[in-house]
């Protein structure tokens, strides 16, 4: 991560104010470690290689109560990005290395661990696209994130065909309300649309609902949108109203985007809930 005041805007500069950070990244390990903090013990299946990268992301999501499903590949090196952050959370990200394309992995230890899974937060990947069949028997509540979807590309479309609960940002629309409706109209039961500092609204057959944002001290951006889907299938699935649940997960969004690293490590749900407390009143 490279900080800096304002995102370059496509002239040659100089910027002397820039600082730097390093750690593990992607919206899986975002929303496992948001899973551990709220007492569950996720299992993260991802690709990696045997290099330093690879061992530094292990060990981070290790730290952090995560137990780790690792396919090791080898002759290519672990997917890392560089992300150029403004402090109002904007960002860039460029990918140094994707990975292998055809990414080699273990699939009857995955098909094992999705037939004993309760949920799947599948994460928006080549990896993940492959392992797709493997999740038509699954009895599994299946969430996606679909980032910047724009409402037409069909590479998101085999993702969007297996989730029962879609989330995805407004960055690339200026009306995401007609893809909402599309989307309630497959098998998703729930669409939440994320809006950055502008907060959240979520829609589910019976109603639609703004959820403002938390106030919060903008230090990185990264892990929040994990955080607002971890935290609100967590209220949700305890039976509370989806306002509820919606302030809790903007507090949970409020804790993220204050931490450089994908959610901080001493946050728990009593923290959260203290929080949405205090947001809702």
């Amino acid at each position: 991560m490279i900080y800096v005041d304002d995102l370059p805007q496509g002239a040659s500069a100089t910027i002397f104010s820039a600082r730097e950070a390093e750690g593990v990244g992607s919206t899986g390990a975002g929303k496992a470690m948001a899973l551990a903090a709220l007492g569950y013990s996720p299992r993260l299946q991802c690709v990696l290689s045997d290099d330093s990268h690879g061992r530094q992301a292990q060990a981070a999501c290790i730290a952090r109560g995560v137990d780790m499903l690792v396919d090791v590949q080898s002759g290519s090196a672990t997917p890392h990005h560089l992300n150029i952050m403004d402090k109002a959370g904007g960002r860039y990200s460029i990918f140094l290395s994707n990975g292998p394309e055809r990414p080699t992995m273990d699939k009857a230890r995955i098909t094992d661990a999705i037939a004993w899974a309760d949920t799947i937060f599948l994460s928006l990947a080549q990896s993940s696209r492959e392992l797709l069949p493997l999740l038509e028997r699954s009895r599994a509540e299946v969430l996606v994130d679909l980032h910047d979807y724009d409402g037409t590309n069909p590479w998101y479309e085999p993702f969007i065909a297996c989730a029962d609960v879609i989330q995805f940002s407004d960055v690339t629309l200026s009306n995401p309300l007609p893809v909402v409706e599309r989307l309630l109209a497959g098998r998703a039961q729930t669409v939440i649309v994320t809006y950055a500092e502008a907060g959240a609204s979520i829609h589910t057959g019976d109603e639609s609902l703004v959820i403002p944002a938390c106030p919060a001290q903008m230090r990185d951006s990264n892990g929040a949108g994990d955080a607002f889907s971890v935290a609100l299938w967590h209220t949700m699935r305890s039976g509370r109203p989806v306002y509820q649940a919606g302030r809790f997960a903007a507090a949970a969004a409020a804790f993220a985007v204050e931490d450089k690293s994908l959610f901080p490590a001493r946050v728990g749900e009593a923290d959260i809930e203290s929080r949405a407390h205090a947001f809702s009143t």
